[in-house]
């Protein structure tokens, strides 16, 4: 019953319990990740950029000190969530240097090529449909652009009595599997790990797109 309950808190956390224990749990405990998912971004000050499942803000921040003259953008399926980091990025939203929308990952509410960077941590596993996700982070970069995906290692979570409850895990040959059907290019995986966990980097490039003669 408990295994169930923290599966659907950490799929779409709510009310106080994802407010005041998930949110700061969520940001001490994948720092590891999320620091890796912004090393690998190498963001520069004026970068666009998405970030999918941002949880308790940890990598938003982050980011928001690297992008000075950008943009950043999140996107959640958490009420709570989205609540949560309205009150903690409040200026930058005011000030319209970040935006936060309550959103399906596989329906992302942006335009095409509105982004030349995007991320997402260890979310994943809660994707209903992973391959279309991943044709939604293709048509919102632009040619060129990067993605960065991280997520804990399969066989790290497959002991935790949670994972059994609707996660879908993932290896690293899936997800790449699944970046090149949706147009990526360069993909690359590592494997990195804390005191924790291990967990894969799986980055990649928005493909150019095809040639036509006329």
């Amino acid at each position: 019953m408990f295994a169930r309950f923290m599966a659907k808190q950490f799929g779409n956390p709510s009310g106080l319990f994802g407010r005041l224990f998930l949110a700061p749990v969520w940001n001490r405990r994948n720092r590891a990740p999320n620091d890796c998912a912004f090393e690998n971004l190498d963001l520069r000050p004026d970068d666009r950029v998405l970030e999918v499942g941002f949880g308790g803000g940890y990598l938003m921040e982050r980011m928001s000190a690297a992008v000075a003259d950008g943009f950043i953008a999140g996107v959640d399926h958490s009420p709570t969530m989205i609540s949560f980091c309205a009150g903690r990025f409040r200026s930058l939203i005011h000030t319209r240097k970040m935006e936060l929308k309550l959103s399906s990952s596989d329906a992302l509410p942006f335009p095409d090529a509105a982004f030349n960077k995007a991320c997402s941590v260890n979310s994943i596993f809660y994707w209903q449909d992973a391959p279309k996700v991943f044709s939604e982070f293709y048509r919102v970069l632009r040619v060129g652009g990067k993605l960065v995906i991280v997520f804990t290692r399969r066989e790290s979570l497959q002991g935790k009595k949670f994972s059994r409850h609707g996660l879908r895990l993932y290896t690293p040959y899936e997800v790449h599997r699944m970046m090149s059907a949706a147009g990526f290019r360069d993909i690359e995986e590592h494997l990195l790990s804390d005191w924790m966990r291990e967990f894969w980097c799986v980055k990649a490039i928005r493909n150019q797109p095809a040639f036509t003669s006329k």
